[in-house]
């Protein structure tokens, strides 16, 4: 039994289980409807021969009468010797009557319309000739469809009559002489109603039952149907999440529904944990990093220190040589160029701890833009702000993230060489305040993204690689994020965000 659900998916498991469970019962239920119905056959079966061996036998004794009354071969008896037929059906069908309780034996001749019946179907009190009459009308009215149907078949005829609770079986046969019908004679007894009750209420049950199984039938696999495809949909959602990480599962109802969340759940936690782990890596990498480069710029600033000391003792003892000042001025320029790398690697390398107090980052931005946009004119780049005028106070590093600031500022400058247009825009979220730099540059490349805050990494020939990576590092000190938010060939968006209940932490090796 086992090996028939090996391999097999779940649904058709669950669907071959509940087919089985709900299709014996069917077809148990339809065997017993055609027992139930061969039984009732029997059961009139047997009442047909009952009445017929008695319609039968009248009918013969008739028969012989008639052969016996030499009546004309090729005509029916004339109407005066009708009586001879009424004698005969007399004594053969009260004899009968007599030793059949509750059955009903009757003769109707249609060329005069007489009719006579003996015995009762119920056991009744004697009647007055009035009673009488109406009940020989009565019994006409009722048997009044069977003896037309025998009139015009003249063959014998079985059926039931009558209401429901008042059923009564009955057998017809015409009485013919040389092709000629000359009387229809029939008996019929009552059939039990409880028998008639039973038998119509054990149909009507057993096809309400039928019906109800075949319509749980119906919506037990409807409801595999929607499982199945739920799961189908739930594996194809996992499949696309093995691809991309940000996609989730569609909300789904009931117990499902609750697995799904549970699956978005744990890849929410899987993210997030793959982001803590690339996260440590890079403060690994980068505190590894902050150690070397420190040593690397203080060996760098000494001798600097001692050409620019040699440079203007020269620029003293030698003003009067001819063209040397031009010299020591390129020297010079160079020098200082070597110490504003210098001072960017110690920055990278050795960050002193924030200063944080409470601020107006719009007023913070304002200050920024009063020295940096002489650039953004002299670059034809027009500027829009966008500022929330309701942000609340934040508690930032006021020199660092100016410093932040200019370098995005910067970064949007070298990006639209030929001029554009910069939007700095800042808006106020649940947690956090985020302040967004959109220009409309040439965008960055898809396979830069992933390395824009690596330090020394620059698509620029004259970039040192370190502006958005000591940015990236600042913002981290103020538990806050900075990201790439859009970009296409149209321009680029860099956003950082700080949140409002900003808690100073700062890495202990970071600061050293």
């Amino acid at each position: 039994m086992l090996r028939i659900f090996k391999n097999k998916s779940f649904a058709t498991q669950i669907m071959f289980t509940i087919s089985a469970i709900v299709l014996i019962p069917i077809l148990v239920m339809m065997y017993d409807i055609s027992f139930s119905g061969v039984k009732d056959e029997m059961l009139l079966k047997t009442k047909e021969e009952r009445l017929g061996t008695m319609v039968n036998a009248t009918v013969q004794s008739l028969t012989e009468v008639l052969n016996l009354s030499n009546v004309e071969s090729n005509s029916p008896l004339p109407f005066k010797d009708m009586g001879i037929i009424a004698n005969a059906f007399d004594k053969i069908a009260k004899p009968l009557a007599d030793g059949n309780p509750g059955v009903r034996l009757g003769l109707f001749i249609p060329e005069t319309n007489d009719l006579y019946v003996y015995g009762f179907l119920h056991q009744y009190r004697p009647q007055t000739p009035e009673e009488i009459k109406a009940r020989e009308s009565r019994i006409l009215d009722e048997a009044s469809s069977g003896l037309v149907a025998v009139d015009a078949t003249k063959k014998p005829l079985s059926r039931i009559t009558g209401s429901l609770g008042n059923q009564t079986f009955e057998y017809l046969m015409p009485v013919m002489q040389q092709g000629k019908l000359i009387a229809i004679a029939w008996a019929d007894e009552q059939v039990h109603p409880v028998f008639a009750q039973s038998r119509q209420f054990s149909l009507i049950t057993r096809y309400l039952t039928l019906l109800g199984l075949i319509f749980g039938l119906g919506a037990a696999l409807y409801v595999i149907h929607n499982l199945a495809s739920e799961v189908q949909m739930i594996t194809k959602g996992i499949l696309s999440m093995q691809e991309d990480s940000d996609i989730r599962l569609p909300p789904m109802p009931g117990e499902i529904g609750e697995v799904v969340q549970a699956i978005n759940n744990m890849a929410d936690n899987l993210k997030e944990k793959k982001r803590l782990e690339e996260e440590l890596m890079r403060s690994e990498r980068l505190i590894a990093l902050g150690r070397l480069v420190t040593g690397v710029a203080h060996e760098l600033r000494n001798p600097l220190g001692i050409v620019k000391a040699t440079v203007q003792v020269m620029e003293g003892e030698f003003k009067t040589q001819q063209g040397l000042k031009e010299y020591t001025k390129v020297i010079c320029e160079q020098i200082d160029r070597g110490n504003c790398v210098i001072k960017e690697l110690l920055d990278f390398g050795r960050p002193n701890k924030p200063l944080v107090s409470p601020t107006e980052l719009n007023s913070l931005l304002e200050s920024v833009l009063t020295f940096t946009y002489p650039m953004l004119r002299q670059n034809k780049i027009t500027l829009e702000k966008m500022f929330d005028s309701n942000l609340p106070l934040v508690n930032i590093d006021m020199d660092r993230m100016k410093q932040v600031f200019v370098n995005l500022i910067l970064n949007s400058i070298q990006a639209m060489p030929g001029g554009g247009k910069l939007i700095i825009k800042s808006i106020e979220t649940e947690e956090a305040i985020e302040v967004n730099f959109i220009d409309s540059g040439s965008g960055i490349e898809a396979d830069d993204l992933p390395r824009v805050f690596d330090p020394f990494y620059t698509t620029r020939d004259d970039g040192t690689g370190l502006g958005l990576s000591i940015s990236y590092q600042i913002i981290h000190m103020h538990m806050g994020k900075i990201w790439v938010s859009e970009t296409s060939p149209q321009g680029t968006t860099m956003a950082i965000s700080i949140p409002k209940s900003y808690q100073l932490a700062i890495n202990d090796d970071s600061i050293k």
